[in-house]
């Protein structure tokens, strides 16, 4: 049994896509050159090979449209900068100069998405490869590698047009597979020896996580045509599956209410350990469906049946001898699992069977309502071009930086592979500070280990075939880690290279030792050039707490007029639910940047910390109202809960006007009577969650006052 999980997590690695599309990859690589080389053309399978290399690293997951596009654009783009780079390499100021502009130019490219950045970094690291290579006959090399990128995406094409829907399936397995982690990550709340701070700092990266997997997955389920077409059943189930699990895991985050109440009532009953083993269970359950999605393989039946009729006889006799408010909350939890634990069921039927009945909306969803879309690209890359665009500042640094490194390379005697400087300043470099030091970080790391490892094999190992055997093993590991994982993916290439330079060289050394300051050198530019017209998150701190506030007011805002007998459509609340989602991850993601940036101290951090913790409190209250009130179809518009709606929904337009710099009664659009006796129109359960709700936003409006203040920021 304690062998099942690693062997589920095995299968599901050597069937994802991130290895399947390395191997696809390194074959590409690897057999046109055999081919070349077998003919007597070294020169020719050198050129090939860099062509149809730096092409593959254009590609990522997508729809069948994308990958054509990217395709077009890499393909035409690196055969121009070859071909300018093949005739200009030999005039060091002329090279110079076209360097400075494709570095601007083509990292400009980042304002079309993290697709097209690829494209640019990548012809970037081409223009800096050929300087390296210096090419003799500029058209001829230029062809070369037009037709390594030709050949390379002939076999993606043909593979992606076989196989539709695999990036989407690994996509929707990921989906399922953190949501998993999520609810796992849940259980510190009923662990009394976790500090409930310590909780909400565990679980808050995990809720950006998933929010990047439910992007991932409405950009390449909501855009693909085929995957959309009702008559298409596997598209149809994964759609299915998608939904889901997104609504799944907003039924994850209602559960919530007072767990240091809980710890200290249930502390010697054994109610944290039942619910959070029943945490457990599902998360597995979960993360078995997500393996299943990918792999196409039947789900197992359930192992944990026993166990759970087990947990369920203890918890009922644990109920029997509470309070009753403590038996009501019991209840309310045993009915949440029983939720949660349906629903999972019904998405684990979904995923075997494609005509099993799942839970439905009440009404049909305008599914392209829920894709970010775009400007136009040429309004997206115009739209940058002035000093204020991070982008725009971060291009210009990246053509300054490299700049230097040319000149470097071109005044001192750094070696034969003194462009590695100039590659590693490429790779490190990235828009936002926080990102640069980490990939600094680890760039260095994976290279110096990297060189360990290359050294001690080719020392130890002397037989070529062996070595060419590692050096396809390392080279195999780069692509499956490269999208995902850089360290590890730098861990890879480094020895590779080391074995295959050591072999070229005739079994010298000295390369490993230019190979370790090369990467130290730029490195070094990186960071300092890191330090050139930043832009630094702790000014705009405010901007993210303002988004994350208003995004809460309007999905309370919509839970106020529901209540009050206004027509609120279930694809409207849908779309409020995503916002406040991806508000919030924004907001940990620049945190995290902010939490590594220099000069730091001026910012309040506890109060951002807290801020996060109670806007996710404030957001799982609102979601269960809410959901409540769309599953309750009667509604008496004159009742207290409308009442203690409008006076959050105040509180919060408080926040709003703090952080606008304007009176906090400003604008207040809503007006109540809070009278004490309207408690009794409501349950107990509504009435603790909407004072929960206002006690969430009191704390905020003395957070948002300090934040305001220590920040000095209005917007």
């Amino acid at each position: 049994m304690k062998w099942l999980p690693v062997k589920q997590n095995i299968a599901f690695f050597l069937s994802s896509e991130f290895f399947t599309d390395a191997l696809r990859t390194t074959i590409s690589i690897l057999l046109p050159a055999w081919i070349l080389f077998s003919l007597g053309k070294p020169d020719v399978a050198v050129a090939v090979g860099v062509g149809t290399l730096l092409t593959s690293l254009t590609d990522s997951s997508g729809t069948y449209h994308d990958k054509r596009a990217v395709s077009l654009v890499s393909i035409l783009l690196f055969f121009f900068v070859a071909l300018i780079t093949s005739y200009t390499w030999q005039y060091p100021w002329l090279m110079g100069s076209v360097l400075f502009v494709f570095c601007f130019t083509l990292s400009m490219l980042t304002t079309l998405g993290n697709r097209f950045a690829m494209v640019g970094t990548t012809a970037i690291a081409l223009s800096i490869f050929i300087n390296g290579l210096k090419p003799q006959n500029g058209f001829e090399f230029s062809a070369y590698i037009l037709t390594g990128g030709v050949c390379y995406y002939l076999v993606t094409l043909v593979h992606a047009w076989l196989w539709p829907f695999r990036s989407l399936r690994q996509a929707v397995a990921e989906c399922l597979k953190t949501t998993a982690m999520y609810m796992s990550a849940r259980t510190a709340f009923y662990n009394p020896h976790v500090l409930l701070e310590k909780a909400y700092q565990q679980i808050i990266p995990f809720h950006t996580l998933v929010n990047e997997k439910h992007e991932a997955v409405r950009d390449l389920l909501l855009r693909d045509k085929l995957a959309m077409r009702p008559d298409n059943p596997n598209g149809q189930r994964l759609l299915k599956i998608a939904t889901l699990v997104i609504d799944l895991y907003e039924r994850i985050t209602t559960v919530h209410f007072d767990y240091r109440y809980f710890r200290n009532e249930f502390e010697t009953s054994g109610a944290p350990e039942v619910i959070s083993r029943f945490i457990d269970i599902m998360a597995q359950q979960l993360e078995q469906a997500g393996n299943a999605v990918y792999q196409g393989k039947q789900i197992k039946s359930d192992v944990h049946a026993n166990e759970l009729q087990y947990l369920r006889r203890r918890l009922q006799y644990i109920l029997e001898k509470e309070s009753d408010r403590n038996r009501r909350l019991l209840q309310q939890l045993e009915s949440n699992i029983n939720d949660i634990e349906s629903r999972i069921q019904a998405l684990s039927l979904t995923v075997v069977n494609e005509e099993a009945v799942y839970i439905a909306d009440d009404e049909v969803l305008n599914y392209p309502e829920f894709i970010s879309n775009s400007p136009r690209m040429v309004q997206q890359f115009k739209s940058h071009l002035h000093w204020r665009s991070p982008l725009f500042r971060f291009s210009l640094r990246l053509a300054i930086a490299c700049l230097f490194g040319y000149v470097l390379t071109q005044t001192l005697p750094l070696g034969y592979y003194s462009y590695w400087i100039m590659l590693t300043v490429v790779v490190v470099m990235k828009p936002a500070f926080s990102i640069t030091t980490q990939r600094n970080r680890q760039r260095l790391i994976g290279t110096l280990a990297g060189v360990a490892a290359g050294f001690l094999i080719i020392t130890l190992v002397k037989n070529g075939t062996a070595l060419l055997v590692l050096s396809l093993v390392f080279l195999l590991g780069f692509f499956t880690y490269a999208r995902s994982r850089y360290l590890i993916g730098v861990l890879f290439i480094t020895p590779m290279v080391i074995i295959c330079l050591h072999i070229y060289s005739g079994g010298k050394f000295i390369f490993i030792i230019e190979r370790i300051y090369d990467t130290l050198i730029g490195c070094g530019i990186a960071f300092a050039a890191s330090y050139l017209f930043p832009v630094w998150e702790r000014y705009n701190v405010t901007n993210y707490v303002y988004n994350v506030l208003e995004a809460n007011y309007a999905y309370l805002e919509a839970y106020y007029k529901k209540i009050s007998g206004e027509q609120i459509s279930f694809n409207h609340y849908k779309l409020l639910r995503k916002n406040v989602y991806m508000r919030l991850a924004d907001f940990s993601a620049a945190f995290k940047r902010l939490l590594s940036e220099p000069n730091k101290k001026s910012i309040p951090i506890d109060d951002l910390e807290s801020f996060q913790a109670l806007n996710h409190q404030l957001y799982g209250n609102v979601a269960s109202l809410s959901l409540q009130s769309f599953q309750n179809k009667e509604i008496n518009s004159d009742n207290a809960q409308a009442a203690l709606a409008a006076e959050a929904l105040n509180k919060l337009k408080s926040c709003l006007n703090t952080l606008k710099q304007l009176p906090s009664n400003d604008d207040l659009a809503y007006s109540f009577e809070n009278n004490s006796h309207n408690k009794n129109y409501l349950s107990n359960e509504e009435h603790e969650q909407l004072q929960s709700v206002i006690s969430a936003i009191s704390q905020l409006q003395e957070l948002t006052k300090d934040i305001a203040e220590c920040t000095q920021g209005s917007l």
